[in-house]
């Protein structure tokens, strides 16, 4: 008798080890799908601080040198290896640019609804002025990045483009006695506008530049072909 209970607490025993260890294999599985998952989802939101130029703008219209803009974005980062230097990403994002000029965007009459291009007025009408251009961005970057150094942090490469389409454009003029006048009625400016991007820097912190392959005004209804240029300082918080 007591060798079938000494038989019978060896067997509890070894069920006993045997369920912890399985319990440390399961621990240890979930901690390293959740380091899997650390390493998949990265630079999911950035932030844009933007220097807006519109290329092509000759005299006697001349562009301020002060245009800012903003761009705000969320992505889904796929990495294409297990510690992430190589990934895609895409999402959803919004960018606004302002343009400061000596001459508000003017419509001219013509046929098909006629053309807008910017004008010289008098001072007594126009003092100074900035045209701001919103849009709804579909964002897409191939990302590349270095192994992290000791301080966790990693150089980053992106390059890509985005989509962007028109939802809203203002123009605000600010005459010599200080009165501000803002005009919504700008349809000539380009709906959908698409172009080419990239990112470099590091950490949290990188450098951005974007160029609209689509010209700012339709390109039925402008005098002259002005794309956006844009450089940024990006923050990714996380």
């Amino acid at each position: 008798m007591l060798r079938v209970y000494g038989l019978v607490l060896v067997l509890v025993c070894l069920s006993i080890v045997s369920y912890s260890q399985e319990d440390l294999t399961s621990d240890s599985a979930a901690a390293a799908k959740v380091e899997e998952d650390k390493v998949k989802h990265q630079d999911l939101f950035y932030i844009d601080l933007n220097w807006d130029r519109l290329l092509g703008i000759n005299a006697p219209i001349e562009q301020k040198w002060f245009g800012r803009g903003i761009s705000l974005g969320i992505l889904y980062d796929q990495p294409f290896n297990k510690g992430g230097n190589v990934s895609a990403a895409a999402g959803v994002g919004f960018t606004s640019h302002n343009y400061y000029m000596n001459g508000p965007a003017t419509r001219f009459p013509g046929p098909n609804n006629g053309y807008t291009d910017f004008s010289v007025v008098g001072d007594s009408i126009y003092s100074r002025g900035k045209i701001s251009a919103n849009y709804v961005d579909i964002p897409v970057e191939l990302r590349f990045r270095l192994n992290p150094d000791r301080h966790g942090n990693r150089w980053k490469l992106a390059i890509g483009g985005k989509v962007g389409y028109k939802i809203q454009v203002h123009e605000k003029i600010i005459n010599n006695q200080d009165i501000k006048i803002k005009t919504y009625d700008y349809p000539h400016v380009t709906r959908l506008r698409y172009g080419v991007s990239g990112r470099v820097g590091y950490g949290s912190i990188m450098l951005s530049a974007f160029y609209s392959l689509t010209p700012f005004f339709d390109e039925d209804h402008s005098a002259g072909q002005y794309n956006t240029f844009t450089l940024g300082v990006t923050i990714v918080p996380f």
